[in-house]
């Protein structure tokens, strides 16, 4: 089971430099699948929002989407990365921008878990 963490765990992590992430979405097209996540975390004094869009390469012994190609080339390995002030501006930046919810973040690493039950849901 996932824990996800409540807004004040959000912003404790992140303050304290650990990145935080968040399972988006997939989309399936013609011939392949999309997947979708963001992850948080501080760079220097400001808070880097990063958006993920990549091929689903998974299988039920390899979900690490951190090692999955990405869509855009251009975009790779780091994806979209947008810079805020504070943890509550991306996070609210997110929500509105990219459908997150401000209660379903996880630490680092958890996204393998959040793509895993996104395995089992096919």
């Amino acid at each position: 089971m996932t824990l996800y963490l409540s807004p004040q765990e959000l912003v404790a992590r992140v303050n304290m430099g650990k990145p935080v992430e968040q399972w988006l979405s997939h989309v399936h097209k013609a011939d392949y699948t999309v997947i979708k996540w963001i992850a948080l975390n501080r760079e220097e004094k400001q808070f880097g929002l990063t958006y993920f869009e990549s091929f689903d390469e998974g299988e039920e012994d390899f979900y690490d989407v951190h090692e999955f190609s990405v869509i855009d080339p251009e975009d790779a390995p780091l994806g979209i990365n947008h810079v805020f002030n504070t943890v509550e501006a991306a996070v609210a930046f997110a929500v509105q921008n990219y459908g997150a919810s401000a209660n379903r973040f996880v630490a680092f690493g958890m996204i393998a878990e959040e793509y895993r039950k996104h395995l089992l849901s096919k």
